[in-house]
């Protein structure tokens, strides 16, 4: 185990590698840290809870669940926001990128937390998977269904393994499974594959 882990380590910092097969591997928690702990070009807890909640003009919990409650569920997948929905350590809007001090920092605000959660759980439920249940949404309404995007699924289920949601990142690998129990996700040439195999406590 332990070589195979300095050669993932060793691997895993060149973005061909994830064109090979999973391999079962994954990526370490915040693998491209190089022993930083905490994104110092983050956005402050005060405008990542305002982005969370969609204050700065864009999708965001409140927008969600608007179209929740109209039955709009096909709109909730046309928007762009991960970065700020779902944070993990690489994405494309470094502002809203953690570490592991900046996911400590957020875990410890219970509304930050509450509401990443219910937009967690609406987002997939846009899907047809009722993540508390870890089970179909039933009946399915109109506008549910799978999207086919597996790059969305796959940083959601990045983000649930590095907040530590245990129960959640449960059931969405078990809704990924339902989907391709072989794996196969993928990003282009990326395979995302590393969704299926992550565990906590890591």
């Amino acid at each position: 185990k332990a070589t195979v882990s300095v050669l993932y380590c060793a691997l895993c910092n060149f973005e061909m590698f994830r064109t090979l097969p999973c391999l079962g591997l994954v990526r370490p928690a915040f693998f491209n840290a190089r022993g930083v702990k905490k994104n110092t070009s983050r956005a402050s807890l005060v405008d990542m809870k305002a982005a969370q909640m969609g204050n700065n003009g864009r999708n965001g919990l409140k927008t969600f669940r608007e179209m929740a409650e109209k039955g709009q569920w096909g709109r909730v997948h046309n928007g762009h926001f991960d970065w700020w929905m779902f944070p993990i350590e690489d994405g494309s809007q470094g502002q809203y990128n953690v570490l592991e001090m900046d996911v400590k920092e957020l875990q410890a605000d219970q509304e930050y937390m509450k509401n990443y959660r219910e937009a967690v759980a609406l987002v997939v439920r846009a899907w047809g998977w009722d993540i508390d249940e870890a089970s179909p949404v039933s009946p399915m309404v109109q506008g549910m269904g799978w999207t086919s995007w597996d790059v969305r699924l796959a940083k959601i289920t990045r983000s649930l393994w590095l907040f530590e949601q245990a129960d959640y990142l449960a059931s969405i690998q078990k809704f990924a499974r339902t989907l391709k129990p072989n794996g196969g996700f993928r990003y282009g040439r990326i395979n995302l594959d590393e969704i299926l195999h992550m565990k906590l406590p890591r």
